[in-house]
């Protein structure tokens, strides 16, 4: 294999390990995730707190319908109660009835009573006039009424003896008729009184418990309204409760796509990233071998093409007449400008130029290092200030940098060796030109 063709071989490697250098890694990709994550985190946690507010409510609602049920049976015993009065002031007024009865008969009687004993005395006063000898028939009538028994009367008066004589089992009967309507008035009144006076105890009673009955409706309706209220809250914790669930479960899918997505590029990258390096592999197999043929053919060959080769490097190190040197030797496996990423599959910006195969890295002008130090996608890279705006960056190099921060250098001084570290998975020089903060083609400075 003649060397033309092994040098557009290692190119062509080149090329597709520079291109793979600038994808993004999982970790990047992985922030999604790290996202979604994050959300069921803060969902678990508002789940959490709904369960302990269901919790809460499902409880207050237990120790309610409690204070309900017993509520309920304070007032099942208050109403067997009531009944029970009730009854008996049925009872009592059934008893008032008949002692109404009653005293209507007495009263029936006493007129009957008070009638003859009217006629009895119509009758004493005919007599009295008949045989009185002083004072009027009334007085006499008065003196007769007024006596408490026969006996009382006799002695008295002789217009009463004689009367008494005449008239003895009248005065007799006259007075017990008397005796008797006062007794029967007497009777009626303190049967009205006592009946009355248990009515009213009965009612008095009947009307406290209807009181507490009241109280104790009250009471539930209380508990029923805040019974239904904390019911209401529930039922909207556990509608809330579903809307996480969904949520959650909608963010678990989502997290399992991105996890099988994240698997398959891994898996892809790893597969380019054996490719390649089976083509790099390859590649320095057939160099290797084109080497020992060159080798072995001629010794003075072999020293004409060191000394074509190192006469060739030499002139890749040289200013150009912009004050530009270039940064480090080896072919160019990627232009700036936009093109297809190979893995992601999109067109995007490559940022600079990439400078395949291995060994020094020099500044291509003289300023002032601004950075020296490790980046995700860079690996170990320096920037350096050359001045009016204009900066160079050099990345992807080993961790042995030849400078630090706040150090000046001079053009063509080594700063580092080309490497592999970062978003890279070959040895190259990624070279970045910027102005004034923003990349511009290294070409527009530097001849390659």
């Amino acid at each position: 294999m003649n060397k033309s063709k092994v040098v557009s071989l290692l190119s062509s490697t080149a090329i597709f390990l520079s291109l793979n250098s600038m994808a993004p890694s999982v970790s990047a990709n992985s922030q999604t995730l790290n996202d979604l994550e994050q959300q069921k985190e803060q969902l678990q946690q508002e789940k959490n707190k709904i369960n302990g507010d269901i919790n809460d409510a499902e409880q207050e609602m237990q120790s309610l319908d409690s204070k309900r049920e017993q509520l309920n049976n304070e007032i099942s015993e208050i109403q067997n109660n009531i009944e029970s009065i009730i009854a008996q002031i049925d009872e009592q007024e059934k008893e008032i009835a008949r002692l109404e009865e009653e005293i209507e008969k007495l009263n029936k009687e006493i007129k009957a009573l008070e009638e003859k004993i009217e006629a009895r005395n119509q009758l004493l006063a005919e007599q009295a006039r008949g045989v009185q000898v002083a004072g009027s028939p009334q007085d006499l009538v008065d003196i007769v009424l007024s006596a408490d028994s026969l006996s009382d009367l006799v002695g008295r008066i002789e217009v009463i003896n004689v009367l008494v004589k005449n008239n003895k089992n009248i005065m007799e009967e006259q007075i017990e008729d008397r005796k008797a309507v006062e007794q029967a008035r007497e009777e009626v009144d303190l049967a009205k009184e006592e009946t009355n006076r248990v009515k009213e105890e009965m009612e008095v009673n009947r009307n406290q418990l209807l009181a507490e009955r009241k109280n104790l409706d009250n009471k539930i309706q209380v508990v029923t309204e805040k019974y239904n209220l904390t019911s209401n809250e529930r039922d909207q914790l556990l509608s809330k409760q579903s809307q996480v669930a969904s949520k959650t479960d909608a963010i678990d899918q989502e997290m399992t796509a991105e996890k099988e997505r994240i698997a398959a590029e891994k898996a892809r990258e790893e597969a380019e990233a054996k490719k390649l390096a089976e083509a790099q592999r390859k590649a320095a197999e057939k160099e290797k071998q084109a080497q020992q043929v060159k080798t072995a053919s001629s010794t003075k060959k072999s020293s004409s093409e060191v000394s074509s080769s190192s006469s060739s490097t030499s002139s890749t190190t040289t200013t150009n007449s912009g004050g530009w040197a270039r940064p480090a030797g080896g072919p160019i496996t990627s232009e700036f400008g936009y093109r297809i990423h190979p893995i992601l599959g999109y067109n995007r910006l490559h940022a600079g130029t990439d400078i395949g195969g291995g060994g020094p890295i020099t500044a291509a002008k003289a300023g002032t290092v601004t950075v020296a130090g490790y980046h995700n996608s860079y690996g170990n890279y320096v920037k350096i200030d050359h001045g009016n705006g204009i900066s160079t960056l050099y990345a992807h190099m080993k961790s042995d940098l030849r400078v630090s921060a706040g150090q000046s250098v001079s053009q063509g001084q080594q700063i580092g060796t080309m490497g592999t570290t970062g978003s890279s998975t070959g040895v190259h020089l990624h070279f970045e030109v910027h102005k004034n903060g923003t990349p511009v083609n290294p070409r527009n400075y530097v001849n390659f």
